[in-house]
């Protein structure tokens, strides 16, 4: 009741601020207004530019002191693609009696947002005006969807449902997550009932929400993503769906025509011989392709393509002919929304082998971490088909590790029996060590398909596929369980004394091996066999003969800034601002050329937690008492390599976080869960309390930062080109506050 009153108090009062102050200002008036020279007005209300050094709006202020105005839109429903969803604006004000204009700072609105069109006086300057110009800082040609513009408007008071939505859902994980509450007290238990609808209530309803969000508003079929300019590259954004009708011809190569001049070329990978054909007409030359033997090709995996799209163009090849394209951004989506629910119940498997006394707390802990962590907001702020390799690897490591964690297991007659009468088993925790050995099980099913879908990373991501290595300590341990088992069955058989060649469970570990090295070699054969038929080796992907910036074959990656990349990775500060979203992507320079995008800020600084990670190497006896010791020391080590992989070979690309900071992540949960419970035995007394504030304060600030850079504008994709509506209308939340 106490959070509800306050999220009220938020809402009427805090947030609808400009409403009130809205009225203590003078009535708005219909002043006089100019339109400028620069502006031309169309029959359908918009006004187009034709002059950008004098696209501007003049009102009469008379005299009065300007707080907010409005910009109305026009009253045309449909317009063309060149009207601006976010057009930049800036408002200047001329103070009575005199002749030099104060300059305002820039903002921006979306004509479909109507909060959006309310704007602030940004200049400072709180004196009588006489005079308000509002300028439009958009390209000659683009259409302002303004007819005219209000000074002193009253901001309307509104209740807006998404924020008192969000607010109570803040406020309810502070409750629920406050130190001694009941998640922190509460066991966790995978067949508790009520925790099962809880995790489903909690994580499969939202990402069921967002796959249905995602397919109403893009559908299933894909339309063809075709762009070409005038000596220009051609841009197609269909590879996957290319690459699954190519198969469906029955040949590798992609059903794109390819350019004689850039045949006959010399190196047709380098990217100023392609400038200069370009310039002379040459026609089309496909950006972003693999260029082999006269035929174009897909550089990005195929396990997307078999998965996904091929079953259903040939579905769909029933009824149409040559089949429909599955849509990009919906068959991402779909397999985002399940690497975020496996990525969570990976997360329960986790906790619950590793730390069977654990709190639901400490799941729901550890599972922000690595969401927050695993820079899986990367794809999720704007999935295209750039990022479909990364929302299929994170999709299928999810799925793997999953069913890895699950395959050992343990009968308990507690569950009561299965249908055809046997006991049902649960999954093996390190509480079990000492337990009747002759209760041990392997689920074979789920070591072979956790094994398929983790190479199957190797198809989609590569360098995810070094995941792999957690697969050490999970057979170890398996080895050594059904060793146990071997010797218990042995010492209780009747004829226990016969002679052995071979050392107990030695069978059945091999069983496990092969079951886990089927999928793993077949999967191999058939990516190899996939290169083999494309570039004439199992081992080449094509990258080197991509038509990007540089010539790949011959491009040598500079040493020079392999620190400062991987300093950025980890370390890069955060970047401030005064405006929404408040954080900006800060300018780090490179001494020499590499492949570069800007990204939000380091690893340690987006997810504090991550630090605990550093923590591992002195709590030796610790892990290994909870089977964590081996698997820590593979991930650091194998985090590291790939980190100065990722830096060498990549550049610097937000995405490509996630290449290696899941290894990190994992390690940080290590010792998350032993912080926790450590502050747990001392029932989140004194110093345990302490701990506990400062855990949640930092999972807090990395949902937070989690959720700004959603909306940070000066990235290499940001939200506010795809969906201004949605940028906006969250902006509106803060535009008009500060």
């Amino acid at each position: 009741m106490a959070a509800a009153a306050i999220v009220l108090l938020l809402e009427v009062f805090v947030f609808n601020l400009p409403h009130w102050i809205s009225l203590t200002k003078p009535a708005p008036s219909a002043a006089s207004q100019d339109m400028s020279a620069g502006l031309q007005r169309l029959d359908d209300g918009t006004a187009r530019i034709e002059d950008t050094s004098q696209a501007y709006f003049d009102a009469d202020a008379d005299d009065h002191s300007v707080e907010y105005i409005r910009l109305e839109p026009s009253s045309s429903t449909r317009y063309a693609y060149t009207v601006s969803n976010d057009t930049a604006t800036r408002i200047d004000v001329l103070p009575t009696g005199s002749d030099e204009w104060v300059t305002g700072t820039v903002d921006s609105f979306c004509y479909r947002v109507d909060s959006s069109t309310y704007l602030k006086n940004r200049t400072g300057y709180s004196g009588p005006v006489s005079k308000v110009r509002v300028w439009f800082q958009e390209a000659k040609g683009s259409r302002i969807p303004v007819t005219s513009v209000t000074v002193n408007a009253r901001v309307p008071f509104r209740i807006s449902i998404q924020r008192v939505m969000f607010m109570l859902a803040v406020m309810f994980l502070l409750i629920a997550l406050r130190p001694r509450s009941r998640l922190h007290r509460v066991s966790l238990n995978t067949h508790d009932t009520k925790q099962r609808v809880g995790f489903w209530a909690i994580i499969g309803v939202p990402c069921a929400a967002a796959f249905t969000w995602a397919l109403v508003g893009n559908g299933l079929v894909q339309t063809p993503a075709f762009f070409h300019y005038s000596n220009s590259y051609a841009y197609d954004f269909n590879q996957f769906q290319q690459t699954a009708n190519a198969i469906l011809n029955g040949h590798a190569y992609l059903d794109l025509y390819v350019s004689p001049q850039l045949l006959q070329a010399d190196n047709p990978y380098d990217a100023g011989t392609r400038e200069t054909l370009l310039s002379r007409g040459a026609y089309p030359i496909f950006w972003d392709h693999v260029l082999y033997n006269g035929h174009y090709y897909s550089y990005f995996g195929v396990v997307p393509v078999i998965l996904l799209f091929l079953p259903f163009q040939a579905l769909t090849s029933l009824w149409t002919d040559g089949g429909l394209m599955l849509s990009t951004i919906t068959a991402g989506a779909f397999m985002l929304c399940l690497a975020v629910l496996f990525g969570a119940l990976a997360t329960v498997r986790f906790v619950e082998r590793h730390f069977p006394d654990a709190s639901i707390a400490t799941a729901m802990l550890c599972f922000v971490l690595l969401f927050s962590g695993s820079t899986i907001m990367a794809p999720i702020c704007r999935v295209d088909f750039y990022t479909i390799p990364f929302c299929a690897g994170l999709c299928t490591a999810a799925i793997g590790l999953y069913l890895w964690q699950s395959a050992l297991r343990v009968t308990d007659p507690a569950l009561g029996l299965t249908r055809r009468g046997h006991t049902r088993t649960r999954v093996w925790t390190v509480a079990d060590r000492d337990c009747d050995a002759t209760a041990i099980k392997v689920s074979l099913l789920r070591l072979f398909f956790g094994s398929f879908f983790m190479i199957a990373t190797l198809g989609c991501r590569p360098p995810l596929a070094a995941l792999c290595i957690l697969l050490v300590p999970m057979i170890i341990q398996i080895a050594t369980q059904l060793n146990r088992r071997a010797v218990a069955v042995k010492s209780s058989a009747t004829q226990s004394t016969t002679r052995r060649h071979l050392p107990a469970g030695t069978k059945d570990v091999i069983i496990a091996a092969l079951v886990c090295a089927i999928p793993v070699c077949l999967v191999l054969a058939g990516l190899g066999y996939w290169n083999a038929i494309r570039f004439g080796s199992p081992l080449d992907f094509g990258n080197d003969y991509q038509l990007t910036v540089v010539d790949l074959k011959n491009y040598h990656e500079p040493l020079n800034v392999l620190v400062e990349i991987v300093f950025y990775y980890l370390f890069l500060p955060l970047s401030f601002t005064k405006e929404f979203p408040f954080l900006t992507s800060p300018q780090t320079a490179l001494s020499s050329w590499q492949c570069y995008e800007p990204i939000i800020g380091g690893m340690f600084f987006m997810t504090p937690l991550l630090v605990l990670g550093f923590a591992f190497p002195f709590l030796r006896k610790k892990l290994r008492e909870h089977n964590g010791w081996l698997t820590c020391w593979l991930c650091a080590v194998t985090g590291v390599l790939m980190l100065l992989f990722i830096s060498y070979k990549g550049g610097l690309l937000w995405r490509y976080k996630i290449d290696f900071a899941i290894y990190m992540c994992i390690i940080a949960m290590f010792v998350l869960a032993l912080v926790l419970q450590w502050a747990r035995s001392r029932e989140y007394r004194g110093w345990a309390k302490a701990v506990l504030v400062i855990v949640l304060v930092a999972t807090v600030a990395s949902g937070i930062l989690c959720l700004q850079s959603v909306f940070v504008r000066n990235v290499s994709y940001p939200l506010v080109t795809d969906q201004p509506g949605i940028f906006h209308t969250v902006r509106s939340w803060f535009q008009l506050l500060i």
